[in-house]
């Protein structure tokens, strides 16, 4: 990947804390350097490359077929920094990262592996849920799934985003109630 480093990131981290197996991975880089070390993946281990995001600059590579299929998304760091991507995440518990080649030191600076252990969802941000108001369904989901709780400030931030779900396309509304 050049002189950039790689992280893997989000959800993957998290289910790594939480002993569950995970089939789709997601990792975070410099811009310049998404699509050949996804092309670089994708060849090396015989799978498929698609570019997902022409314009946030995202590629994802599929290894192997059916049950035993991995899905691997490459993006390019949200705000042109590592910190700045986890910051502008949905929830602390999907804040997480770790570099590839140091894969003992997790990068936690909005605290989500103590939430995670507290049982507690808490947004990056005061705008996490007005950013991008499918947060608030995907919000309940993590909470079901993974057994969280809300604070107070969390759930008066939440309600205060329902009414913008009307500005979200349907597509990405249904999706969510999908995986609910």
């Amino acid at each position: 990947a050049g002189d950039t480093p790689v992280y893997l990131v989000g959800g993957a981290i998290r289910d790594r804390l939480l002993g569950r197996k995970r089939r789709d991975l997601d990792f975070s880089l410099g811009e310049e350097q998404v699509r050949p070390l996804a092309r670089k993946v994708a060849n090396s281990y015989k799978g498929s490359f698609y570019v997902l995001d022409e314009k946030r600059n995202a590629a994802r590579v599929i290894l192997g077929s059916n049950a035993q299929r991995m899905v691997l998304d490459f993006a390019a760091f949200r705000g042109g920094t590592l910190e700045s991507d986890l910051y502008g995440r949905d929830f602390t518990i999907n804040s997480m990262a770790v570099e590839i080649h140091q894969p003992e030191k997790m990068i936690d600076p909005l605290h989500g592996a103590r939430h995670l252990k507290d049982k507690t969802l808490k947004p990056c941000g005061p705008s996490a849920f007005q950013d991008d108001p499918v947060r608030a369904m995907r919000a309940i989901r993590m909470c079901v799934s993974f057994g969280l709780r809300m604070d107070e400030e969390t759930t008066g931030l939440l309600r205060r985003s329902v009414d913008k779900l009307g500005d979200v396309s349907i597509e990405r509304r249904r999706d969510e109630l999908f995986h609910l």
